[in-house]
Parts: structure tokens; C-alpha cells; sequence
């Protein structure tokens, strides 16, 4: 199940395919894997009036499913570009269904990610793990005196917050915790609301874990609506870099 819940920071598009293609032949100068866990949970409340015998009285009925995956997700850094863009190959491989086929992104510090989306693009677990892989993600200019940053953005009918917190540093790992709203209006609109936590080594410029849990309810129409709750996890494997002692 790929939801449509996109960060407007990721609606991708058209950037120059070329200089990707180049990058895709040469050899990636970081890889990264983790372990990934997904699991989603639906939940469809229908409204009825009662009017006919044959349906539910008059009130509402909740419909539930959901389905759970775990994996691997592959991160192969191939390019670093002049606007400090990290061009990414990254792919999924789940025990379950959510497989993809490597993608090229770039991802920057500022969370914005841009995707070759021509086969699809990422899984949502994918655009989440690149928002946080861009150089100077964890950036001390921005801190403010509660050690607190925010990125933001509109475009394509939506906006998104995101609002960082320093909570701690032990050592090269520093807590981060973080909160997103997305708000997109129009025909498909939703809400989606994230609560996360980010384990950050500052010295390796990686994240070495991050949990992530997002509400997002859609209107469906006539007093209908879609609640989702979505639970990510990740956990660095390996990391090519930290093998070779860099």
C-alpha cells in the first residue's frame, strides 16, 4: 500500500536526468543500509442515516485493516553536486510487498528531496529515510536558544512544517525529536500529522536510528473520511565509511 502522502518537499520531477544517468555509472562513494519497519494501520468510518431497512442504523461504522512489512533499504551516495545536493541511489527490498527498484534522488539538508519518479519513485519509508541523509541536516547556524529549528514549504496546493528539537548529545549521537505537518487541499485533500525521534551521529553526518509516527486522515466525502496511522522504524546496518575508518 503506497499512500498519497508525499511531502510537497518531494513532489518531483523533472531535473536533469542526464547528469543522473551519469551518476548512476559510477561507484558510489558511501553505502548505507538499514532495517526498516512499516506497519499501517486504516481505519474507514462510513456515516449512514438509517434511511432502509438494509443498511447500518443511523450513526456511524468503522472499517479496519492494515498490513506491516520489514526489510532492507540500500542508500548508495553516487555524487555530491555544487548546491550541496547529495545525489542518492536508493532502493527497498521488503519480506513482504513493499519492494522497489533503485531510484536517483537528491536530497538536501533543508529535508527538500527531488526524485526521478518516471518508474514510480521511492516508498514512503525511502522519501522519509532521504529527507535526513542531506549534508548539514544538523545545521548549529539554525539552532535557536532552545536548540529548536524549522523547515517549511508550499507549493502544489499543500504546505508542510517540520520542527526540529536538539534534545540531547551523548558523545557523536545527539537526540533529536520532531514533529511535521502536512496540509494538502483540492479534490484529494488530507492532513497528515508525524511525531518522530532521530538518533543523529554528528560525526559520520548519518543517522544511526529514527522512529517516525504519522496520523493522516483523509475526507472521502458525505461525513466519510480515511484514518490512517502509519509507524516507521530504521536502524543503520552498515555504513561503508565507518568500515573503512573514515
Amino acid at each position: 500500500m503506497k499512500l498519497a502522502r508525499i511531502s510537497v518537499f518531494a513532489l518531483a520531477a523533472a531535473f536533469a536526468s542526464g547528469a543522473l544517468a551519469h551518476a548512476d555509472d559510477q561507484k558510489p562513494i558511501r553505502h548505507l543500509v538499514y532495517n526498516f519497519g512499516v506497519t499501517i494501520a486504516t481505519t474507514s468510518t462510513v456515516h449512514s442515516s438509517g434511511i432502509g431497512g438494509d443498511g447500518p442504523a443511523s450513526g456511524s461504522v468503522d472499517y479496519h485493516g492494515g498490513n506491516s512489512d520489514t526489510g532492507t533499504i540500500v542508500a548508495d551516495v553516487m555524487a555530491v553536486q555544487p548546491d550541496s545536493g547529495l545525489v542518492v541511489r536508493i532502493s527497498e527490498q521488503g519480506r513482504g510487498t513493499r519492494t522497489s527498484d533503485p531510484t536517483m534522488c537528491v536530497t538536501y539538508g533543508t529535508g527538500s528531496v527531488l526524485c526521478d519518479m518516471t518508474k514510480g519513485g521511492p516508498n514512503e519509508e525511502e522519501m522519509s529515510l532521504l529527507r535526513v541523509l542531506g549534508r548539514d541536516f544538523v545545521n548549529p547556524a539554525l539552532l535557536d536558544a532552545k536548540n529548536h529549528w524549522r523547515t517549511s514549504a508550499s507549493g502544489a496546493g499543500g504546505t508542510e512544517t517540520n520542527d526540529y528539537t536538539l534534545d540531547n548529545t551523548n558523545g557523536d549521537l545527539q537526540n533529536i525529536s520532531f514533529q511535521r505537518v502536512l496540509d494538502v487541499g483540492g479534490a484529494q485533500a488530507f492532513n497528515a500529522s508525524t511525531q518522530g525521534h532521530i538518533v543523529y551521529n554528528q560525526k559520520m553526518t548519518v543517522p544511526t536510528s529514527m522512529t517516525e509516527d504519522t496520523i493522516t486522515r483523509k475526507n472521502t466525502g458525505m461525513g466519510n473520511y480515511d484514518t490512517i496511522d502509519q509507524k516507521m522504524t530504521f536502524t543503520l546496518s552498515s555504513d561503508s565509511l565507518a568500515q573503512t575508518g573514515h
